[in-house]
């Protein structure tokens, strides 16, 4: 494996992990140890967010699939990153725009999936 394809590789399990990890302070977000780090509610909702999305755009690079997965793949990842501002960012008008585009495209991914999966008859495409 050359060396780029090891660091990318070690970079998006370290990311995953971190991930999982903010996933469980996310779940432990009312306890009094997160608070006590000084954490503020959005970081610690954005954070998962930002570094699946974060992991999975490195993925892409190591695996780099067809333009079409590229492109649902992306979506995808774009999903994610937008949550994840959106999770930063304060209460307004620009804000819930962009929380609605972040539901617009995991609707269109995962209907894009079903599609594709899924032929008119009802049975699965292989």
């Amino acid at each position: 494996m050359p060396r780029m394809n090891k660091i990318l590789r070690w970079l998006s399990i370290g990311l995953a992990f971190l991930a999982l990890a903010a996933c469980v302070g996310l779940l432990a977000s009312e306890s009094r140890a997160v608070h006590a780090l000084g954490l503020s509610a959005s970081a610690i909702s954005a954070a998962p967010l930002l570094l699946v999305g974060m992991a999975f755009l490195i993925v892409q690079t190591m695996i780099r699939p067809r333009m079409l997965e590229l492109l649902r793949n992306m979506l995808l990842v774009a999903a994610f990153i937008l949550w994840g501002v959106v999770q930063l960012m304060a209460q307004s008008v620009f804000s819930r725009r962009l929380g609605n585009v972040v539901i617009a495209l995991y609707v269109l991914d995962l209907a894009w999936v079903i599609l594709v999966r899924v032929n008119p008859t009802g049975q699965q495409l292989d």
